[in-house]
């Protein structure tokens, strides 16, 4: 898989492997933003908010486990220690902050805002 790395909405190109800690942030904010059968090419990707948490008043366990099998499904992520969703219902906002072991073998921590 070919990772880019996007600054203000223009591709970085620093050396020839782009496999980095914001890559990997990025890949996986991306999987967070997918919508479930938004994108032709693939109808299974993305994360199930319509079929699993909009309107179905999900338990927060039940998010938790999405968010958890959707971060370890990932290839540039071998172990998720922790995560914390917190949601703002009246803004529609979820920010999912979880430490990451990433497969070279380093520990970080990954915030993204939705």
């Amino acid at each position: 898989m070919l990772d880019y790395k996007i600054i203000d909405n223009d591709i970085v190109i620093e050396g020839a492997d782009f496999a980095t800690i914001e890559s990997t942030r990025q890949r996986l904010r991306q999987k967070l933003l997918l919508w479930r059968g938004e994108w032709f090419a693939n109808r299974e990707a993305g994360f199930p908010y319509l079929q699993r948490v909009l309107g179905q008043a999900p338990r927060p366990e039940v998010v938790s486990s999405l968010v958890r099998q959707l971060l370890l499904d990932d290839e540039g992520v071998e172990d998720v220690r922790s995560l914390s969703l917190e949601q703002d219902a009246a803004a529609r906002r979820l920010r999912v902050v979880f430490t990451a072991v990433l497969v070279d073998g380093d520990e970080e921590q990954i915030e993204v805002a939705l």
